[in-house]
């Protein structure tokens, strides 16, 4: 018994001390990176440091009185990848063995998985290796969208009263620039960064959102992180983009015909996120999901969002735009093939796939 008990003390102290190092360090490059220093606000800043007091606090009651196994720290398997990593750069055996799989194994390269493919990394230190890669770049970015969004939506308080009062009249359908337009516009990514931003935090068996595995490929997670900062922003300069969210159509009519469809589109949009709750997260299969809109079509957000885009790029396109707006709808069916390939890993995946036929409209592709 007594044994025991030392056990489990040396455990949660192991614990305790794998996510504090590994944490702290997530900090310390959002706080010391310049490009993050440059976009990430000091709310969102004095948030993730709120993030790290709150489990220098409260992980240590886990560790110690709840957690009965190694598995239950992603930090730890992180800690344990790292050491050998290094161990193997030092030896200079790393690069050796990745060379000898480019040898005997070239499907390792050309589907970009050489950390995936490795041979002295265990299942749990690759995957919590590559899910930390993505919480460190998306859980920064989606607090700091989230607070934006919410701060823009507080400004806004008189549009959504004016709905509420307008509802039994019918006056909210009047004139082409809606004045609650973008109130709920700013509402629906408010709500879809909350949801990210608290998948992003929280992983846990409680919460059914535990990582089943990470995306493998460098392709997977190219065409994944060039939809966001800073990596859009060096698309841009190269990659005309017209569209606009508040674009007036033709007249007031086809205007206001097109921004009902718009927020329709925006709702299926929304409601994908809300379907993956606290599996929310880009690059990773935390479990399927097929209720609404994921029972009609595989990717709604992506067909969703691509058809705004569109739609709100007909009054100025010309053949710049249009060409721009094919290349991110390229990258965006990349997206949806990576993920397919990816997931598909998985035979719930397989399951899912047989019952939901189409990838983004339903009867035609």
């Amino acid at each position: 018994m007594i044994q025991r008990s030392k056990e489990a003390i040396r455990r949660g102290i192991v614990l305790y001390i794998s996510g504090t190092g590994v944490y702290g360090l997530g900090i310390a490059l959002c706080r010391s990176l310049p490009y993050l220093q440059k976009i990430l606000s000091g709310t969102t800043q004095q948030t993730l440091l709120y993030f790290y007091w709150s489990f220098l606090i409260i992980s240590p009651f886990y560790y110690f009185f709840f957690s009965t196994r190694y598995s239950t720290s992603r930090p730890y398997f992180v800690v344990c990848a790292l050491k050998k990593i290094f161990w193997h750069i030092a030896r200079g055996e790393f690069w050796k063995r990745i060379r000898q799989r480019e040898v005997h194994h070239p499907e390792t390269l050309q589907n970009g998985g050489i950390l995936q493919n490795n041979t002295f990394l265990e299942k749990e230190e690759k995957t919590a290796l590559l899910f930390m890669g993505v919480k460190f770049f998306f859980l920064p970015l989606m607090v700091n969208f989230f607070i934006n969004n919410f701060n823009s939506l507080l400004q806004f308080k008189k549009s959504f009263i004016t709905i509420i009062l307008s509802l039994g009249s019918g006056g909210f359908l009047e004139g082409s620039t809606f004045p609650w337009y973008s109130a709920l516009l700013t509402l629906a990514f408010t709500i879809d960064t909350f949801v990210f931003a608290v998948g992003y935090t929280f992983e846990s068996r409680s919460l059914r959102n535990t990582v089943r595995s990470v995306e493998p490929t460098l392709l997977g997670w190219a065409v994944a992180l060039i939809c966001y900062p800073p990596f859009n922003s060096l698309v841009g300069k190269y990659v005309p983009w017209g569209a606009n969210d508040h674009v007036l159509f033709w007249n007031e009519g086809i205007t206001s015909i097109f921004r009902f469809v718009l927020i329709a589109l925006l709702l299926i949009y929304v409601a994908a996120t809300l379907a993956l709750g606290m599996r929310s997260s880009n690059l990773t299969n935390r479990g399927i999901v097929c209720t609404f809109p994921y029972s009609l079509v595989r990717h709604p957000a992506y067909i969703s969002k691509n058809l705004i885009w569109w739609l709100t790029l007909l009054p100025v396109i010309n053949w710049k735009f249009a060409l721009g707006m094919a290349f991110w709808t390229i990258i965006y069916g990349l997206r949806a093939i990576t993920e397919e390939k990816h997931l598909s890993q998985d035979q719930d995946y397989v399951e899912y796939k047989k019952k939901v036929k189409w990838m983004f409209i339903p009867y035609v592709i």
